[in-house]
């Protein structure tokens, strides 16, 4: 026995059942992330929904139509937020609209949008399935 043995004591050694219980827990905590993320992953109720802003066009100074598609799962409905902005990336129009089930994956949409001031452009800002 050593000197620090003699004063501290000795450590007790891991028991055989202590190791395997821990083995157990931990394989069950990697386990249950595993699947965790599997479902999270490849949940088959969540629809693909996409939205790109093609372009703009400036009417006059009260007014911007936008242009911009959707691509989502034919006969969805969805709902989109259009806004436009100032030089200042300020926000001087917005509007919200509802765009009914189409035929195809990817459908085009022209929106005017009324401006309190002068926009620089106008864009799709988001979409969301209703």
């Amino acid at each position: 026995m050593t000197d620090l043995e003699r004063r501290y004591g000795r450590t007790r050694s891991r028991t055989r059942r202590e190791k395997i219980l821990g083995i157990s827990v931990g394989v069950a905590v990697l386990l249950t992330a595993t699947l965790w993320v599997w479902w999270v992953g490849t949940e088959p109720g969540s629809t693909q929904l996409q939205s790109r802003t093609i372009g703009h066009e400036i009417i006059d100074d009260s007014t911007v139509e936008v242009i911009f598609e959707v691509s989502v799962d034919a006969g969805t409905t969805v709902e989109c937020a259009v806004q436009a902005l100032d030089p200042a990336y300020g926000i001087v129009g917005w509007v919200q609209l509802e765009l009914p089930p189409t035929d195809a994956f990817t459908s085009t949409h022209v929106v005017p949008v009324r401006t309190s001031a002068l926009a620089t452009t106008g864009l799709v800002s988001e979409c969301w399935v209703t």
